[in-house]
């Protein structure tokens, strides 16, 4: 039988590819995969695509569905939230068809 190391796990999880974004201030937030979100964020992401694949869903709420997936899969959570309220439309539609796409959540 074999028997897995959950330090191993977790740390493996944390080493994955990511999509990068230098923050205002010089950091770097890492936007996580999908498949690599912990237990409560993922379960977020999910119920928040669910809202943005729903027809009957108001165009502002798939809005704030999508930046809450991305704040989800972002490690610097508050950092992020403070970037993403000051790009435009477009710019936050960049970031989250490259998360989308890296790690093709919407199939998961």
């Amino acid at each position: 039988m074999a028997t897995l190391d959950f330090k191993t796990l977790l740390a493996d999880a944390e080493k994955a590819p990511a999509v990068e974004i230098a923050d205002l201030k010089g950091g770097i937030i890492k936007l996580r995969r999908f498949e690599n979100l912990p237990g409560g964020d993922f379960k977020n992401v999910l119920k928040y695509i669910d809202i943005i694949q729903d027809a009957k869903v108001s165009e502002a709420s798939k809005i704030d569905a999508m930046d809450k997936c991305l704040i989800a899969a972002a490690d610097r959570k508050d950092a992020f939230k403070e970037a993403l309220e000051l790009l435009p439309m477009s710019a936050r539609n960049k970031v989250f068809t490259a998360w989308m796409e890296d790690g093709d959540a919407g199939n998961s």
